[in-house]
């Protein structure tokens, strides 16, 4: 029998019902839920795209600053002491995604949805844990 876990989630950049499951397990701290919630992630390109979404915004709110102009990789607006908490894998991806508008409020993943599916198994669940905790950061 499948059960929830009900939370607030602030992870509004994040649309994809089987992404949000996925956080708030880790929020609850479900060792089962997470484990099934990661197999889905790394099985279900929508899923990854929805959280590498979320992550990108989230990141690009927190790390531009007044001089930003975009188009611009994520990685260029990284300060290199927040780069060094992410495997090398998800550096080598966070370089493929763009954030784009007047405003940084649009995100192009598409070349790196493409690295991923190039990466190995390992590497795609290392970059996958950078994601959502990169996410859950600041959450409960």
């Amino acid at each position: 029998m499948a059960h929830r876990h009900p939370s607030k989630l602030n992870a509004e950049h994040v649309v994809h019902p089987g992404a949000r499951r996925l956080l708030k397990a880790e929020l609850a701290n479900c060792a089962e839920c997470r484990a099934q919630g990661d197999a889905d992630a790394l099985s279900a390109p929508e899923i990854l795209e929805s959280l590498l979404h979320g992550f990108v915004l989230k990141r690009a709110e927190q790390w531009r600053n007044r001089h930003s102009r975009y188009p611009i990789n994520l990685y260029d607006l990284a300060p290199p002491d927040e780069l060094r908490f992410l495997h090398i894998p998800t550096r080598e991806v966070v370089r493929l995604c763009v954030v784009e508008g007047r405003a940084g409020d649009r995100v192009g993943t598409a070349g790196a949805l493409a690295e991923l599916g190039n990466l190995t198994g390992d590497d795609r669940e290392r970059v996958l844990g950078d994601i959502v905790d990169g996410i859950l950061e600041d959450e409960g």
